[in-house]
């Protein structure tokens, strides 16, 4: 979830940073096709660039760490795991406030796709309820439709009551024909689509405006070079000029009542006079190299401390990890949160993280059961493990320690001497458990268990057998 969180807010930046300089220094300028490409790149960096992950050479570095067996699992168990160590009061809440707001923006994100096939429906729709004539490729479909003359894929969609013998129809006709060559629908369905998901980047929005507009800006220049009427492209220029205000509103061109100066068509006439600066055109298309390198040093590459490899034990390490308290023992409280609940969800992390290290990780509990001290000791002894932590929480303020490693000294010292016996250094057995006693070894029950030289006089305490 925030790993999402960040790839939308990296791409919002950087489709911004792209965004800017193209309003800054291409917009309004005689560099159509380049900027159709600037704008379709700004898409596809913004969607790419924040999936990169290029390692360089770190800023900080430190020398390689031998872990322990527990060390090594505590070395990538961090806030990162979602576990922190609690110092004040926390209340807890059961409203993920960030899964509903990313539901929040599938559900617009689904609406805005729902409108965006709608159209596209109707427009297949409308191709079928019309005569069709197919020429080299290109369908011209014959329609009564107000909004019409428009194109998509390769349809004209054309309204009846415009001749295209006349000058004005064969320019418009040129012009919706350059859309169609020059596959003007691909660019406006991949800017849309991306538009739909991601609809909360407002940079997409205005990207998806502005080429739209740079598509009319080449039809119409193409629409003046490619005239076959023999007139100059001057005088074909102001004629294609003339002819877009008639279609805009046809009772007066130069009306001073109407709306020209809100409307898209008085950036298509300046266009239409807007000379060419070779030089300049130069300077703004390398402009976009640094943007571009340094967009990507800035969003992919990740200059971080130098993490070591994962190091793994030579052989396999055996780890009881004990989740302190459980049941009806909830140990220490933080509003809402219980310190049982918690030291569960760190040991069962550990126990995840642990084949990796080649640790075998058994547990003293998996759920929320409460187990004796004794319990405890039986089950380590059972095991004959490596070695052994005990995971509590303190909520006094100051001394808030996350793991308590416990040796088989501290065990020993804090369980009742008169139950229990010192056999082994791995092993402390409860008396009362002992059903036989060998030379060099006892049981319990079916469990044997080996009895070193140092340990041997604890077992004099067991007055009722006899070595």
């Amino acid at each position: 979830m925030n790993e999402l969180i960040l790839f939308v807010l990296k791409s919002t930046i950087l489709s911004g940073i792209l965004c800017t300089w193209y309003m800054l220094a291409l917009k309004n300028k005689r560099l159509h096709n380049y900027n159709r490409f600037f704008l379709l790149f700004t898409l596809y960096a913004s969607v790419q660039v924040p999936l990169l992950d290029f390692n360089w050479s770190p800023v900080y570095e430190r020398a390689p760490v031998i872990f322990t067996s527990t060390k090594m699992l505590l070395h990538t168990f961090n806030g990162a795991d979602g576990i922190t160590p609690v110092t004040q009061h926390i209340s807890t809440t059961d409203i993920n406030w960030k899964a509903i707001a990313i539901e929040i923006a599938a559900l617009v994100s689904l609406s805005l796709l729902a409108t965006m096939l709608t159209r596209i429906a109707w427009i297949l729709r409308i191709g079928k309820q019309y005569p069709l004539t197919v020429t080299h490729g290109i369908t011209l479909v014959q329609t009564d439709l107000p909004k019409a003359p428009f194109s998509f894929m390769n349809r004209i969609f054309w309204r009846d009551s415009i001749s295209p013998e006349t000058d004005s129809g064969r320019m418009i006709l040129r012009h919706e024909l350059t859309h169609i060559k020059q596959k003007h629908t691909y660019d406006k369905l991949a800017c849309q689509l991306l538009t739909c998901i991601f609809w909360m980047n407002p940079f997409y929005w205005i990207i998806q405006k502005e080429l739209g507009m740079v598509h009319e800006f080449i039809a119409d220049e193409q629409a003046i070079v490619n005239n076959s009427d023999g007139i100059q492209e001057e005088e074909y220029t102001m004629a294609f000029a003339k002819m877009l205000l008639q279609v805009h509103n046809p009772t007066g061109y130069l009306n001073p009542e109407h709306q020209f100066f809100s409307s898209p068509i008085k950036r298509r006439l300046t266009m239409l006079q807007t000379n060419k600066t070779v030089r300049a055109s130069v300077l703004r298309r390398m402009a976009l190299l640094p943007l571009v390198v340094g967009s990507i040093l800035i969003f992919s590459f990740n200059p971080r401390e130098r993490s070591t490899a994962i190091i793994k034990s030579d052989k396999k390490i055996m780890l009881v990890v004990d989740a302190g308290h459980g049941g009806a023992d909830e140990g220490c409280h933080s509003g809402s949160l219980m310190e049982k609940e918690l030291n569960l969800k760190v040991a069962k992390r550990i126990k995840e993280l642990a084949p990796e290290y080649n640790i075998d990780v058994q547990l003293t509990r998996s759920n929320d059961k409460r187990l004796t001290l004794e319990e405890r000791v039986a089950f380590v002894n059972k095991l004959h493990p490596d070695d052994f932590i005990s995971i509590h929480v303190d909520d006094r303020p100051g001394k808030v320690p996350l793991l308590i490693r416990h040796s088989m000294k501290g065990i020993e010292e804090a369980i009742p001497a008169a139950k229990f016996i010192r056999i082994h250094k791995s092993y402390i057995v409860h008396t009362g458990q002992v059903t036989a006693i060998r030379k060099n070894s006892l049981f319990l029950g079916n469990l044997e268990l080996p009895v070193t030289e140092p340990y041997k006089k604890y077992l004099q305490l067991l007055t009722n057998k006899k070595i």
